[in-house]
């Protein structure tokens, strides 16, 4: 017998959870990098094309997602959503080639990105006046995931292999799947509703009338993905192939950057207030360009330590504030569609960012392709901070 799931703090607590199996299965495959191009001979590039290849999955379930959620409800597309990213992450298990590793990427990608766009709806619709600071907890899931996924891998490979990596992490994704079709309620959003929001957007104003406003902040959210997606899929690998880490290790100081990207990202919204968000995202990417660059002339282990966990603060301190600045700037009707633009553009550079980061250590090393990225997000924050000063 199905209960009611009518508590606001407990939908927000299973939308986390679901957060946080989402990077737990997505991070397992940045520490087991090193092993499956060794035993599939992968290049860097290939090795990017795989999170290029999850992205593109991500970025192709958008409006999919929308359909879905008018059709079948809340409940049964987010399950659908987690069952599936489940099995994407289970049948690594059988993988025998680069071909199965990567289908299985997209389709984890697929579904994975099925939950954002529903999750943050069902809080919006919640919490109301309180929603930011909601999706503002909401958004710690990835964070969590992420630092526990990098040691757990590194763990479970310790003891049996990369295999057993996929299956046992798998498996928590199946249990909140089942819990998730017991409690929730269903809630549909249907097609009369989003026709009426259409047609009074488009007779009350029009989104390219603050194409000015989300440039700036699109562009944030590219450098964002550049940044944060390359970390995301080689800093083990460069860890163990280029500073002499052992797996183990390496699992462990990447885990840095997710880590006190919580703090970061709980912290972000006292930051903007204090210094306006224009300030506090410029600071943000600026500070991360520098310490991507001195990651390349530090090599003491303590220091690089540290490195690390300044560019996590820098790094995960901004992705809140941009998505706030553009709710706090839009009008409501155009709030969700302007937040998809921005979202969108970042996630679509994010996708050639980590085939463009593997190209650049294929043929100019670790330290050239991170000194690259580096200048190109020092640049970026100077158009930033310039074109978003204009719509001020």
């Amino acid at each position: 017998m199905r209960f009611n799931w009518t508590n606001q703090y407990s939908i927000l607590l299973l939308c986390w959870f679901g957060w946080v199996l989402i990077y737990l299965c997505r991070s397992i495959l940045p520490p087991l990098l090193p092993i499956l191009a060794k035993e599939f001979n992968m290049s860097h590039a290939e090795s990017g094309m795989l999170e290029t290849l999850y992205l593109a999955g991500y970025i192709l379930v958008k409006i999919p997602a929308g359909i879905m959620v008018n059709k079948l409800g809340t409940r049964k597309t987010l399950v659908i959503g987690i069952v599936g990213y489940a099995l994407s992450t289970l049948l690594n298990f059988f993988a025998t080639n680069l071909f199965h590793i990567s289908l299985l990427r997209f389709l984890l990608g697929f579904f994975q990105g099925i939950h954002l766009p529903i999750a943050n709806m069902l809080l919006s619709e919640k919490f109301g006046k309180m929603q930011g600071k909601a999706i503002g907890f909401h958004e710690s899931g990835p964070n969590v995931g992420n630092t526990i996924a990098l040691p757990l891998t590194i763990f479970i490979i310790s003891i049996w292999n990369w295999r057993f990596a996929f299956l046992l992490i798998s498996l928590p994704a199946f249990l909140l799947a089942i819990f998730m079709y017991i409690t929730l309620e269903d809630e549909k959003y249907n097609d009369e509703r989003n026709g009426n929001l259409q047609i009074r957007c488009n007779r009350d104003v029009k989104l390219r009338s603050f194409l000015f406003l989300l440039f700036p902040l699109a562009l944030a959210h590219s450098i964002y993905n550049l940044c944060l997606r390359t970390l995301f899929t080689f800093i083990p690998s460069y860890l163990v192939e280029f500073r002499g880490f052992d797996f183990w290790l390496a699992g462990w100081t990447a885990s840095l950057l997710p880590a006190t990207g919580i703090f970061a990202k709980m912290s972000s919204g006292y930051f903007s207030e204090l210094i306006g968000d224009r300030n506090a995202i410029f600071l943000s990417i600026l500070i991360s360009g520098l310490m991507l660059f001195t990651l390349t002339i530090v090599y003491d282990l303590n220091l690089t330590y540290l490195v690390l966990i300044i560019i996590g603060l820098s790094l995960y301190a901004y992705s809140p504030i941009i998505y706030s600045s553009v709710t706090k700037s839009l009008p409501t009707e155009l709030k969700s569609l302007g937040l998809g633009v921005v979202t969108m553009i970042g996630n679509i550079v994010g996708a050639f960012s980590t085939y463009l980061a593997g190209f650049l250590i294929d043929f100019q090393g670790y330290v050239s392709a991170l000194r690259i990225i580096s200048i190109i997000t020092l640049f970026s924050s100077l158009i930033f901070y310039i074109s978003m000063r204009k719509t001020n």
